[in-house]
């Protein structure tokens, strides 16, 4: 079993101490309790990585805070070259670590990710939630009547009305949805533009109707936007994105949106939450 050894000198190599001692230090007693076993089933850079990985989830190695190079690594751990290097690049393949040439090995900023697929939440709603500075531009905002697509998504006649708001969504000053959502006209009387200008629209309509969203169906497949999709977005390049087709209902079990968007997963990855 290995735990993390006391000082070593590295002859003729730059001293990771002496520049930045504070952070060797902090590493070393956040590391302090982490003991890799040879006799365990999960090979050592795999131990190495799930120790690494929930220190840094967990906030205890700090975002940018420097990594001590692979030499310190490998005697603070007691393991070779080839297993902290495995463990490395597997952090960073996880976008949990940077590697920076002739700078050193950097705690990443944790990724940007949503959960709103798997709840009854709105993406504006969820991404405030976790911290993100949210921003909109309404594109459309039309009262007309149910597109083929919308009367079977909200089970309306052809000559029913909809709500149908068009909107673009940038979390951190970045691009992350296009979104089309559709609600039956007869359902929010009197709902205007202005009703949710800079708000969540779901939280609009549970404030001044009284009607929440308390589960969806939702159809998700990989599409390449339309042209017009990526100019709203500021997307230059033709590519591949999710696209995001639900339905909600409302606490009576009436459908109360419909919902079509393309959203860009390379902004903020979506996170499933799975158990027994």
């Amino acid at each position: 079993m290995n735990r993390i050894s006391g000082k070593r000198r590295f002859a003729g190599r730059p001293s990771f101490e002496a520049s930045e001692g504070l952070a060797l230090e902090n590493f070393r007693r956040e590391c302090s309790h982490v003991f890799l076993s040879r006799e365990a089933p999960l090979p050592l850079w795999e131990q190495l990585y799930q120790h690494l990985e929930n220190l840094i989830l967990s906030g205890k190695l700090a975002v940018n805070s420097r990594i001590p190079p692979e030499p310190i690594l490998c005697d603070l751990f007691r393991v070779s070259k080839p297993v902290v290097r495995h463990a490395i690049s597997a952090l960073a393949a996880k976008g949990l670590v940077l590697k920076l040439p002739r700078k050193g090995m950097f705690v990443a900023e944790r990724p940007k990710e949503s959960g709103f697929i798997t709840s009854n939440i709105s993406l504006f709603d969820d991404m405030l939630a976790r911290g993100a500075t949210i921003d909109t531009r309404t594109f459309d905002f039309v009262t007309c009547p149910a597109d083929a697509q919308e009367q079977a998504g909200l089970g309306l006649l052809e000559t029913d009305q909809v709500i149908r708001i068009t909107r673009v969504f940038r979390i951190d000053g970045q691009a992350i949805t296009h979104s089309v959502m559709s609600f039956p006209a007869a359902a929010l009387p009197g709902f205007t533009r202005d009703s949710f200008r800079g708000t969540s629209i779901q939280g609009v309509i549970r404030r001044e109707y009284g009607l929440n969203i308390v589960r969806a169906d939702r159809w998700l497949n990989a599409e390449i936007p339309p042209g017009l999709v990526l100019d709203r977005m500021g997307i230059a390049e033709k590519r591949s994105m999710i696209f995001i087709e639900s339905t909600g209902y409302a606490e009576t079990g009436e459908r109360l949106e419909y919902y079509r968007a393309y959203y860009d997963s390379s902004v903020a990855r979506i996170r499933l939450s799975v158990s027994d």
